[in-house]
């Protein structure tokens, strides 16, 4: 369903003709910026209600539109597009012919998936404090009343099978179940070589990241991230779109029809910091693989001109301590495949320093990641929709390593019999 409206900003009476493509989400709020003088315009549409903000409706507008105002297609499950109105072209049906019919029938089932979560997401953030509690009678009674999961027994392994049975829902509009099955299958096998190959070291290393809490610690931060991006199912829904698009030159264009860059930057940042910790687990299991010791990394990386250690290489502790855009390089032929096109390392120093601008009637993010003391010359710059892109593939990294975890919990539990 598509309504066609026409809007008169507020601001500086600009006239902006609107189609507004429906979901099925039961409430839909639009957001968008004024092409001529940014003025945030927000409209929510729940059950045939319309409130407006920002701009006033004008009833007695002329239809078809004349190509005289700027117009802008909405609909929250696509990227929105600016520019030219053409009669009966609407976002599904440019859609449809892009992706074609299958593929969009696999998308609407993940829009679908996300249209059951988010308005559990407060009673999902519910069940994952009380796992980080050792809550485990109202963490049983959440999982079966909210998703229908039933524990076996107060074990910590049965409680560890229905916690990831729930982030398992929790992501599945978002992630590849197949690529995350792959995982879960290789990683004990992975485990049980180096526990009969290098006993000792595979064993110390157990015991370095249980005691320093580490795993812990880190289990519990990858956990908070699975309500945080059910929180952001709205501007993330363009995002899955181009799972079924082809990109040319791997650019992506469009725009986004709700949200703005300032309420997802900080997701951006949490992911990243997790994601860099996340590395100091593939380090060490990759070091074990290679050298047998999970404290010592290849001699190419580890070792100056001088054929000097480098103190963030000396252990896998202080390697931990490195900086997020060092680390990947460190770890030579790594038994997990990092997507690095998940890692914008200026955009996410940009964001920590607060060194961006964001053009919200364009949704264009500029920023500067140089250390260019009072001047700000090396430009950047990055469309919105393009950064939730980066967000979303970030994410699926983040849950691809948290399988890693799920491997040593059970290991540790099950196979060293570890209290954790």
């Amino acid at each position: 369903m598509n309504i066609m409206k026409c809007f008169e900003c507020e601001t500086c009476s600009t006239h902006i003709d609107c189609r507004i493509g429906l979901s099925n989400r039961d409430i839909q709020p639009f957001q968008f910026a004024c092409p001529s003088c940014e003025e945030q315009i927000t409209l929510n549409v729940s059950d045939g209600d319309f409130d407006l903000q920002g701009a006033t409706d004008i009833v007695d507008f002329e239809s078809p539109f004349t190509g005289k105002n700027p117009f802008i297609d909405l609909h929250l499950d696509f990227p929105a597009s600016f520019g030219e109105y053409k009669m009966g072209y609407t976002t599904f049906m440019r859609v449809s012919q892009e992706i074609g019919h299958e593929n969009y029938l696999h998308l609407n089932e993940r829009l679908n998936a996300l249209n059951y979560l988010y308005p559990k997401k407060r009673e999902l953030r519910r069940l994952i404090t009380q796992y980080k509690r050792g809550e485990v009678n109202t963490f049983r009674k959440t999982c079966k009343k909210l998703l229908n999961i039933q524990l076996k027994s107060d074990e910590k392994k049965d409680v560890l099978a229905a916690l990831y049975t729930a982030t398992s829902i929790m992501s599945s509009p978002f992630t590849s179940h197949k690529h995350n099955r792959e995982l879960s299958t290789k990683m004990p096998e992975i485990l049980d070589y180096l526990d009969f190959s290098h006993k000792e070291k595979t064993r110390a290393f157990f015991d370095q990241i249980i005691k320093t809490n580490f795993l812990t610690t880190l289990h519990h931060e990858c956990l908070s991230l699975y309500p945080k991006i059910i929180d952001f199912d709205l501007p993330l829904r363009p995002a899955l779109y181009f799972d079924y698009k082809s990109l040319s030159n791997d650019k992506i264009s469009g725009r986004v029809s709700t949200a703005d860059f300032d309420s997802c930057s900080n997701l951006y940042k949490d992911l990243s910091e997790v994601f860099s910790r996340l590395l100091t687990l593939v380090a060490g299991i990759n070091n074990l693989l290679k050298r047998g010791d999970y404290d010592l990394f290849n001699d190419s990386v580890r070792l100056n001109k001088k054929k000097e250690i480098i103190k963030d290489l000396a252990s896998l502790d202080n390697f931990t301590n490195m900086d997020f855009g060092k680390k990947v390089e460190c770890i030579d032929d790594s038994f997990y495949h990092i997507d690095e096109s998940a890692i914008n390392h200026k955009l996410r120093n940009a964001i920590a320093h607060y060194k961006y601008e964001y053009e919200e009637s364009a949704q264009m993010i500029y920023y500067y990641p140089n250390k260019e003391g009072m001047k700000r010359e090396k430009l950047y710059e990055i469309s919105f929709l393009e950064f939730l892109r980066n967000t979303l593939i970030l994410f699926r990294e983040v849950h691809s390593l948290n399988h890693i975890i799920k491997s040593l919990l059970f290991y540790a539990v099950i196979i060293l019999k570890k209290d954790i």
